[in-house]
């Protein structure tokens, strides 16, 4: 079946085996630093490749303590006017201070988030901190949601016991990852999860990636077969290019697995390797940027494109020897949004944090 995708693709692209794969000995075993995921039910800890969060299953409903409550995998939440102290069952604690900056107990301290933080944790809940420094008491408010069902044990800067919902949070949002205490700020622009390491054990250090890229792949999976319906030129060049696109939609399971950890394909370059001998690399300059670019084999040329940003979209690569001026074909095939709550902002000025963390990949 690999074979079979050689005569589908337009010059410059074809190989004398498609994908031209590369050596054993010339792919590289760093860790890894892009996790595929086809979630299509919401972003999760369990989808970053970063541990349990200190979690490691659900036991029950998440219910009210005297201090606080716990949630469903029995993370103890326990609410002080001197600040929120989160114990996860791996034993680690994380503090949330009056002043918005997060401490372990071992010392480590991190931030400061003035406006609060909104906390991912592996069993699925999320612990929603609204502080206030212009008020005495600075902790306003803490919600601990799990779908749509919330407790909220902190209210108006005092112990509360109520049933609430979660409404839209428009401060940061962060995951603890790891044994719960290996935190990440996340954002996301189109369906790609950044995530940027903000405070970790020193102990864990060494084991813990400063930053980590998610790819949803549902959205790309789906722009390739919608992209071929949207192409009907009847040029010989233009069909064949469409061929290929639409054999690797078929394929695209295979090429894009759920779950796979991809490690780089060249040192210097932010270019990883797929399923079936695909590449994929980040684009962090020329049109439309960031933009994540699928190859087949070591092809020097993409199949397509996808520009990422507030409304990602698919563009085939133009494919016709004669207009090798014009970087693409056509108009581009619009992407389903995803994870739209953790999409940049701008009043948090996340698009720039976001391009600066891809940056590190590229260095």
């Amino acid at each position: 079946m690999k074979g079979a995708l050689l005569h589908l693709v337009w010059p410059g692209i074809a190989a004398a085996t498609l994908p031209a794969q590369r050596s054993a000995a010339a792919t590289l075993r760093p860790p890894p630093e892009v996790v595929l995921s086809d979630t299509r039910e919401g972003v999760a800890v369990a989808d970053f490749g970063l541990g349990d969060g200190g979690v490691p299953h659900r036991r029950e409903r998440a219910r009210f303590t005297d201090d606080g409550c716990v949630t469903p995998g029995g993370v103890r939440v326990a609410c002080r006017r001197q600040g929120v102290k989160l114990t996860f069952p791996s034993g680690r604690e994380l503090l949330v201070a009056p002043d918005g900056a997060l401490h372990l107990r071992t010392g480590e301290v991190a931030g400061r988030y003035p406006a609060g933080v909104e906390l991912l944790l592996g069993d699925g809940a999320r612990v929603r901190i609204t502080l206030a420094q212009a008020r005495k008491d600075r902790l306003r408010s803490v919600l601990v949601h799990d779908g749509e069902r919330g407790l909220q044990p902190w209210r108006r800067g005092k112990a509360a016991r109520v049933a609430a919902r979660a409404s839209a949070w428009a401060g940061v949002y962060l995951a603890c990852c790891g044994d719960g205490g290996d935190v990440y700020r996340l954002c996301a622009i189109g369906p790609l999860v950044v995530l940027d390491r903000v405070l970790v054990a020193d102990d864990r250090r060494a084991e813990t990636p400063g930053e980590r890229l998610v790819l949803l792949t549902h959205p790309l999976r789906t722009s390739l077969r919608t992209m071929q319906r949207q192409h009907r030129d009847v040029d010989k060049d233009v069909r064949r290019a469409v061929t290929a696109i639409a054999a690797v939609a078929d394929r695209s399971a295979r090429i894009f697995a759920d779950g796979a950890a991809l490690r780089r394909a060249e040192r210097h370059v932010p270019r990883w390797l797929l399923g079936d001998g695909f590449e994929l690399q980040l684009a962090l300059d020329g049109p439309l940027a960031p933009r994540l670019q699928l190859f087949a084999g070591t092809s020097p040329r993409p199949m397509l494109e996808w520009a990422l940003g507030a409304a990602t979209a698919a563009y085939l690569t133009n494919p016709k020897p004669g207009q090798r001026g014009k970087r693409w074909h056509g108009n581009g095939t619009r992407v389903l949004r995803v994870a739209p709550e953790l999409q940049v902002r701008d009043h948090l000025r996340e698009r720039q944090h976001v391009l600066e963390v891809l940056r590190r990949f590229a260095r």
